[in-house]
Order: structure tokens, then sequence, then C-alpha cells
């Protein structure tokens, strides 16, 4: 596992990974409060999906950091880091235990990883409907439609802008 220096604790924390029982929020403490950090580059480290697609890991430990920062921005008790390395879990346990992963791609698998992981990266803790009514300026900016969900993913392709944090640099142009 090059690139992260784990605790001892985050190590112990993540034989359990593979169950459904995964405490995140013990994982959490034993990470330092950086579980999604851990899980993500954990996760692309078990699908081997560093190696395949090349990614800088420099570039993807600074990336997640950004994930978990830009989680905490607005303090939501619920759509925050924990919750997201909760779904990133959830994802690889649904992966894994119905057969999932024999039938995608790795870049399949690797979308599936990233899906989860930035899901709700910056949630306010308001629904769609209040971004509507108040005219608040990512309604406006997302015309009303799936506010949350594509500044969600408008906000982590910004962060891949950057880079030193474009985990997805030497993907091929179809892939990318």
């Amino acid at each position: 596992m090059a690139g992260l220096t784990y605790p001892p604790t985050a190590l112990t924390a993540l034989k359990e990974v593979d169950q459904w029982s995964f405490d995140v929020f013990a994982f959490h403490g034993a990470t330092g409060e950086h579980a999604l950090k851990f899980l993500v580059y954990d996760l692309l480290t078990r699908y081997d999906l560093i190696n395949r697609f090349r990614i800088p890991v420099q570039a993807l430990v600074q990336f997640v950091e950004a994930l978990e920062n830009g989680y905490s921005k607005h303090r939501n008790p619920y759509h925050n880091l924990i919750h997201a390395a909760d779904v990133t879990q959830t994802a690889h346990f649904l992966m894994l235990h119905t057969g999932l992963m024999h039938w995608l791609s790795e870049l399949e698998i690797l979308a599936m990883v990233f899906a989860a992981a930035i899901h709700d990266f910056e949630h306010t803790g308001t629904t769609n409907n209040f971004h509507i009514h108040t005219r608040s300026e990512v309604a406006i900016l997302y015309n009303d439609r799936s506010v949350l969900e594509n500044h969600h993913v408008s906000a982590a392709y910004k962060l891949m802008a950057e880079e030193d944090m474009n985990i997805l640099v030497n993907l091929n142009k179809e892939d990318w």
C-alpha cells in the first residue's frame, strides 16, 4: 500500500471492508477522521485501478483530501465524508457479493468507486426544492434541474481541472 501510511488501527478496521457489518464510524476514528481518503485509496489499490489507469498517487491523495474538505464545507451532519465513505464501502460490498464486479470492466469499477466517493460532494444539507424555491445561485446555475446532483459532479470535476488533482490524467479520450 505504497503512497499512504495507514495507522495500525485503520489496517485492523479494513479487515472488515468486505462485510456488510463494516463499521464506518469506527474506521473514521481509526483513520484520524479520514475515512474517505483511506477507503478510496484502499479500494483502488485492491482493484488494481491505480496501476491499471496509471493514477498518480500524489494526485489521488490530494484529490480525496479535497473531497473530504468539500464534504466538510457546509458542516452537514449527514451528507458528510463519513456518509461518502459508507456509500463507497457499500458500493464495494455490492460489487463483491453480487458478483457484479465480474460483469463490469475495470473502467466501470473505477466509475463506481469514483461516483460513490463524489456523490454528495459539497452537499449543503438542503434539498433541491429548497434551492429552487429560494432561487439559490446553484439552482439558477443548473436551471432548477437536478440542482445538487449537477453540483456534486461539476464540483468534483472542477477539482480534477487542477493539474495536481487530476486523477484521470492518463485515461485516453474515450475512457475519460
